[in-house]
C-alpha cells in the first residue's frame, strides 16, 4: 500500500472487494457483533463482543500501533465506541510515517517493546511470524475471515505459508487521478482508458514556459523518495503489460520479470517523458503536484481522496478518477497482536471491534481507505463521494496482484528503487538508448535474482 502482489494465481478484482448493490441485509456478520444490522439501521451501535470478559474487569490500556496516521482518527473513534462497552478499558494510539513504524517494529517486536495491537502487512512481518513474534489468530477470527466476508485475494494477502496470520482491517488500490477542467482545456473528452492513451494524453496535457521549463506535468510519475515506493509504482504500470516485479516459477520460487521487452519499453516512457517533457524533475510531484495544479494527472491509492477534501476543497468536483486499464496492485494493511502482548484476549477483542461493520464504514471518510470487506453496501458512499469511482468501478476481467510472500521482497524492490531513482535523474544519456536501459535493467535483474537465490527462493 502506499507503500504496499506476488504472482499467486492472479484473481479478479470486483469492485475492488465491496459491493456496489445493495447487500447489507446479507452481510457476514463479524464475530464480535450478533447478526449485525446494516449500518443504517444499526444506527452506529456496535453488539457488544461474543467474548464478554475477555477485557475482565481491571484496567487496560491497549496501545495501538500503526504506520499510517490518517487512520490514527479511525481507531481513537473505535476506541471510544469501545470503552462505553468496556468501561474498563482505554486506548492510546501511536503512528509515523511509515517508513519509521516498519524500523520501529523490527527493533519494538524483537524486544518485546511493540503495542498491543500493530498493523501491517503479512509481507512485512514474515520474518517476525518466521520468529514466533506474533500470536496465531484465534480460530473464531480466522473462520470469520475465511468465510465470505472478504475477497479471496484479500485473505491471500493477509496469509503466510497458506495459513491466514492477521485480521483484514483495509484495502487500498490504484486509480488515475485526472483533472476534469485540464482535459476539457485540452479537448480531450474523456479520461484515458489505456496505457497507450494515458502516455497520449501526458503530452497533451503538459505545459512549458517560455525557457522551455516544465510548469505543468501530463502525468506525474514517482521519479524519487526513499523506500520501495518508486519500484512499486513502476511495478504498478507495469502490470498493465501483464508483467510482474518477480513472477512465480514455481512454488516458492521466483525470478525478475522487469527487464524483458515491456519492461524495457515502460523505462523507456518514463526517460522519454522527462526528456520530452512530460513530467520534470524540477516540479513537485504526487498528491501535492495534484493538489495544486502542478499536474494534470497522477495514479496513487483511495486516500488521496480524503486529502484533496482536506487540503485542496477547491478540486472537489473538478476532479475524476478512474481505473487503471488491466491490472492492480492489492493491498491490505492486517492487524496483529505480539506474543508478547500482556492483554491478549482484550486486544483480539477489540480487533474483532474492527472488523463490524460501522467500524468498517467509518474508514473511507475519516481516512480516505477502503474497508477490507468485501461484504458491505458502499452505493449510498459512492453516490455521496464520487471520487472513489476508480477504485469502486473496475473493468471486467482486471487482474490483481499481491506481494510475494517472501521475507526478502523488501529488500529486492527496496534496492530496485534506488537503481530507478538515480537512472531517472540520468534520463538525458538513457532516453533513446534502448540498449543502455537493457543493459541496466539486466543488471538489476541480476542483483534481484541473486537475493532470490540467497533466500532459497531462486528458480
Amino acid at each position: 500500500m502506499r507503500a504496499s502482489g506476488w504472482k499467486r494465481p492472479l484473481g479478479l478484482i470486483a469492485a475492488v472487494g465491496l459491493v456496489i448493490g445493495a447487500c447489507s441485509p446479507g452481510a457476514t456478520s463479524s464475530p464480535s457483533s450478533a447478526a449485525a444490522p446494516s449500518a443504517s439501521a444499526a444506527g452506529g451501535s456496535i453488539a457488544p463482543s461474543a467474548v464478554a470478559n475477555a477485557c475482565g474487569d481491571a484496567q487496560i490500556t491497549l496501545n495501538i500501533w500503526g504506520g499510517y496516521p490518517e487512520m490514527d482518527a479511525v481507531y481513537k473513534k473505535a476506541g471510544e465506541a469501545y470503552t462505553k462497552l468496556h468501561p474498563n478499558v482505554s486506548f492510546t494510539v501511536y503512528s509515523t510515517d511509515l517508513r519509521g513504524f516498519e524500523q520501529k517494529l523490527t527493533t519494538a517486536l524483537p524486544s518485546n517493546t511493540a503495542g498491543d495491537v500493530v498493523i501491517r502487512t503479512a509481507n512485512f512481518l514474515a520474518r517476525f511470524l518466521d520468529q514466533g513474534l506474533l500470536q496465531p489468530v484465534p480460530a473464531d477470527l480466522e473462520a470469520f475471515v475465511k468465510g465470505g466476508a472478504y475477497a479471496d485475494t484479500v485473505i491471500q494477502d493477509s496469509s503466510y505459508k497458506d495459513k491466514v496470520v492477521g485480521v483484514p482491517i483495509f484495502s487500498s488500490g490504484t486509480a488515475l487521478y485526472y483533472n476534469k477542467d485540464m482535459l476539457a482545456d485540452a479537448g480531450l473528452s474523456a479520461p484515458p482508458a489505456t496505457m497507450d492513451q494515458i502516455w497520449d494524453y501526458a503530452g497533451k496535457l503538459a505545459k512549458v514556459d517560455a525557457s522551455g521549463n516544465v510548469t505543468r506535468s501530463g502525468l506525474s510519475l514517482r521519479l524519487s523518495g526513499q523506500g520501495s515506493g518508486v519500484a512499486e509504482k513502476f511495478w504498478i504500470l507495469l502490470l498493465q503489460s501483464g508483467h510482474e516485479l518477480v513472477k512465480q516459477t514455481s512454488a516458492g520460487h521466483y525470478t525478475a520479470d522487469y527487464n524483458g521487452p515491456d519492461g524495457l519499453a515502460l523505462f523507456s516512457h518514463y526517460v522519454d517523458s522527462l526528456q520530452n517533457k512530460k513530467d520534470s524533475l524540477n516540479i513537485d510531484h504526487d498528491a501535492k503536484a495534484f493538489e495544486t495544479k502542478a499536474t494534470a494527472m497522477f495514479a496513487r491509492e483511495p486516500w488521496v481522496v480524503a486529502d484533496i477534501a482536506t487540503n485542496a476543497p477547491d478540486l472537489v468536483g473538478h476532479y475524476g478518477s478512474i481505473s487503471l486499464p488491466t491490472g492492480d496492485l492489492g493491498g491490505n494493511e492486517t492487524m496483529y497482536v505480539p506474543a508478547s502482548a500482556p492483554n491478549a484476549a482484550c486486544s483480539w477483542d477489540f480487533i474483532k471491534f474492527l472488523t463490524d461493520q460501522d467500524q468498517q464504514l467509518s474508514i473511507p471518510p475519516i481516512a480516505g481507505w477502503l474497508p477490507a470487506r468485501k461484504d458491505l453496501d458502499l452505493t449510498a458512499f459512492l453516490t455521496a463521494n464520487p471520487g472513489y469511482e476508480g477504485f469502486l468501478k473496475k473493468p471486467a476481467g482486471m487482474k490483481v496482484s499481491l506481494t510475494p510472500p517472501i521475507a526478502e521482497f523488501d529488500e529486492l524492490e527496496t534496492k530496485l528503487a534506488t537503481h530507478l531513482v538515480d537512472a531517472y535523474a540520468d534520463f538525458a544519456n538513457l532516453s533513446g538508448h534502448p540498449d543502455k536501459i537493457q543493459a541496466l535493467l539486466n543488471t538489476w535483474a541480476d542483483e534481484t535474482n541473486s537475493i532470490l537465490a540467497t533466500n532459497g527462493h531462486g528458480s
